[in-house]
């Protein structure tokens, strides 16, 4: 059961004198447009004065300069660390670009590997007991490649296979006699010592 309490005449009176003294405070204040505007005027004119700004006394601490005391041992340990890291660098790089590289190259070396034409030599001399071939394709090393007779007199044939462009070749006739060929076209080097000429090209087999 709640009983119900009447105030006292002197509590109502109390709270009638409250709300008059809080009605003024519960009403809105309107300022005038310029409030604002003279408000900041006079903080920027007294601010300096009533908060004067004090130069730091000490530097800040990220400022400040501090020495790094590094032992011979932990420089070589250091500089160690870092040339390691960049090996493995330039090392990671430089295999990638061998992979990027490796099937262009092989694309670009297959044709030249098996682009050859066989060349047949002919030589005629009814008097030689033994013909030689030497020229750049062989380094010319005397006893490389030997002409064999072809079964018509005096006629000695060799194949050779060619890579194309340029050659200089010449015979030894009999182990000593050095002969050009006379339906080629002739070369001279430094010392006078002439050799014949052969242009290897993309066509099929020739004789020279």
């Amino acid at each position: 059961m709640v009983k119900h309490v009447d105030n006292s005449p002197d509590e109502r009176d109390d709270a009638a004198f409250l709300d008059r003294v809080a009605a003024p405070l519960r009403r809105p204040e309107y300022v005038h447009q310029s409030f604002e505007r003279r408000v900041m005027e006079k903080v920027r004119a007294e601010g300096p004065t009533l908060y004067p700004v004090r130069p730091p006394t000490r530097a800040s601490w990220w400022r400040t300069a501090r020495p790094l005391n590094i032992t011979p041992l932990a420089g070589l340990a250091i500089a160690a660390s870092t040339l390691i890291v960049v090996a493995l660098s330039s090392l990671a790089v430089g295999s990638r670009l061998s992979k990027a590289n490796a099937p262009r190259q092989a694309a670009t070396s297959a044709p030249a590997q098996d682009t050859v034409e066989l060349v047949r030599f002919v030589f005629v001399d009814s008097k030689a007991s033994s013909v030689q071939l030497v020229g750049d394709f062989n380094e010319w090393t005397k006893g490389s490649t030997t002409l064999k007779p072809s079964g018509a007199p005096g006629v000695w044939t060799a194949s050779v296979a060619l890579t194309p462009g340029r050659h200089e070749y010449a015979f030894i006739v009999d182990g000593t006699r050095w002969v050009v060929d006379p339906l080629a076209v002739k070369s001279s080097d430094d010392f006078g010592t002439e050799s014949s000429v052969i242009r290897v090209g993309a066509s099929s087999n020739r004789t020279t």
